[in-house]
């Protein structure tokens, strides 16, 4: 399975000692992966009562008034290793899709349709896959990604932001009113020429995390040019136009250890001296110089330096399972003081088979769910959930063989209590509740795939719903943290501003 996640846009031990091996891996040791028992929550997967009328991985999706909109990404699985053709196309996903989750109806119209309003160019720049994304307002905010460029005959990785009006878009899907052209501002800029990394904003400042620059046909050796660092920018929008002022990368790039790619960066709460901060984890994620796994992660707060641990120290946390990117979701409890990101499946190095953790250099595909827990000292643990992916079996390919989900889904949070960054408020559940669904992703009939036909697209909706396992706290429960906004960087040698035209 090395070769898919290499080329793809690519209860155990209570005691924490590490377990070690031989790896290409950033790190030959990787933590111990725990019983749940410790944690204040299970979480149970289930299948929703609907799903997309294709399968669907590694796009990017915004939310209105409960609706969901998704595009870009593929409608394939696993690429196989045909120099000429390992992203076909008309895999591309073209469509734009909303969703109605509670009414299980799924709206759609592609890009296509000449009533977008849309040239060859840009519906290109919207059918990528692996591009960046996030949602500020009711504006989504997409960047770079992988794809065809027909008008050179080849495949690149754009050099584009596009701002896309959501409530414009889903009204042009559900009743073919307006355009798509009318709907979305792009601008061009070498920055934004990222796939496989992660885009967020803190405070006022949009962070462009890690990915890589990726140019032609992708083979089992290529190798794209890594962005070794974390990119700032400020987007000015007001709806009409639409430009972005360009800041040096955060001090101390290009950092070999920041060579990553296809890794899943979360939002979280930071604890800076009894004051909580917004800012990012960016989570282990492919590939070293040695083909292998990252281990160690990365904090991001969008002012300082991004802060990894020594991997040599043997107090420094090691990733052991989920590495590459997943469907996962951020609550904080301020009861206890600590973050839990939870990933739902994917591709990992390590993984259990019968109660006993092993691993795979091949980085297969699991069904299994950790949770990372990050405590008020920035102290992680990792433990593995009790529940996993419901059992559906494969009619296709390897038919019988349990399908394996999660490798470049995405989680879409309910509309709960939530901070700011969207990170889910953990104290306000206090009964079982539907936190969110997982949609697309890969799914696969085997852990380590042998022929394209072994995987595809996953066109199953799943439920997440939260339990709780402990009493919930009342208010004296509470630390004293206050929350704080993050201060906006100053300007670190001012290049220029782009401006749409």
């Amino acid at each position: 399975m090395k070769n898919f996640v290499k080329a793809f846009i690519c209860l155990a031990a209570l005691m924490n000692i590490k377990i070690a091996f031989a790896t290409p891996n950033q790190t030959d040791t990787v933590n111990t992966v725990i019983s749940q028992s410790g944690l204040p929550f299970s979480v149970v997967i289930s299948l929703a009562n609907f799903r997309l009328p294709v399968g669907y991985h590694s796009g990017a999706f915004g939310t209105y008034k409960g609706l969901w909109v998704i595009l870009a990404g593929r409608i394939n699985g696993l690429h196989g290793f045909d120099p000429t053709n390992n992203f076909p196309p008309d895999k591309q996903n073209t469509n734009v899709y909303v969703i109605d989750p509670n009414k299980g109806i799924v709206y759609t119209r592609s890009l296509t349709d000449p009533s977008s309003g849309l040239t060859q160019a840009q519906i290109e720049t919207l059918t990528v896959t692996s591009p960046e994304s996030f949602q500020q307002g009711d504006t989504l905010f997409m960047a770079g990604g992988y794809g065809v460029d027909t008008a050179n005959a080849t495949f690149s990785t754009k050099p584009i932001l596009t701002a896309i009006n959501l409530p414009g878009i889903i009204t042009w899907v559900m009743t073919g009113k307006g355009s798509v052209a009318k709907n979305i501002r792009q601008l061009t800029n070498p920055i934004f020429q990222i796939t496989g990394g992660a885009m967020y904003r803190l405070g006022n400042m949009t962070q462009l995390v890690f990915g890589q620059n990726f140019a032609g046909q992708y083979t089992d050796t290529s190798n794209g040019d890594y962005s070794q660092q974390v990119r700032q920018f400020k987007i000015n929008d007001n709806g009409t136009k639409l430009s972005v002022d360009i800041y040096n990368s955060m001090p101390g790039a290009p950092n070999p250890n920041f060579r990553r790619r296809d890794l899943t960066v979360l939002p979280t709460l930071l604890n800076n001296n009894q004051t909580l901060q917004f800012g990012l984890i960016a989570f282990a994620g492919v590939f070293t110089v040695d083909s292998g796994v990252w281990t160690v992660p990365v904090t991001i707060n969008g002012v300082n330096d991004p802060v990894m641990a020594d991997p040599n120290l043997p107090t420094s946390f090691k990733q052991a399972m989920n590495q590459y990117v997943t469907a996962s979701a951020s609550l904080y409890s301020r009861a206890t003081s600590s973050m839990y990101h939870i990933f739902f499946g994917g591709a990992s190095y390590g993984y259990f088979d019968n109660g006993t953790f092993t691993t795979d250099d091949e980085i297969p595909f699991i069904n299994q769910v950790t949770t990372v827990q990050m405590d008020q000292n920035g102290n992680f643990t990792q433990y593995l959930m009790d529940n996993q992916y419901p059992t559906i079996v494969s009619t296709g390919s390897n038919p019988g063989n349990t399908l394996l989900f999660g490798a470049g889904a995405r989680f879409i949070e309910s509309i709960i209590p939530t901070y700011p960054n969207k990170v889910i408020n953990l104290d306000g559940i206090t009964k079982p509740t539907v936190i969110g669904h997982i949609i697309g992703g890969i799914m696969s009939t085997l852990p380590n795939t042998n022929t394209q036909s072994d995987s595809a697209a996953s066109p199953y909706v799943f439920t997440v719903t939260l339990v709780p396992r402990t009493k919930m706290p009342t208010k004296q429960d509470f630390s004293p943290v206050a929350l704080a906004h993050v201060e906006e960087p100053k300007p670190q040698g001012l290049k220029f501003v782009a401006h749409v035209e």
